[in-house]
């Protein structure tokens, strides 16, 4: 006997949820690196080539 196919329904649900985790992890990373960059010197910040100012565009830009 086979499982029966998902439903439409069934499929939008599981696509929404997927949705929702990816949005919830990338959220936890962006404020793991903005604390994490917000930790660092300036001397540290520039060996990255980066400005202190620079870092809530960078973490935007990439977050998805």
């Amino acid at each position: 006997m086979t499982a029966p196919k998902p439903s439409s329904f069934h499929q939008r649900l599981i696509h929404a949820l997927r949705g929702w985790r990816r949005r919830v992890v990338n959220g936890r990373r962006a404020r793991t690196d903005m604390r994490h960059l917000a930790g660092m010197s300036e001397h540290e910040l520039r060996d990255l080539g980066i400005g202190r100012s620079e870092v809530p565009e960078l973490l935007d830009r990439h977050r998805y």
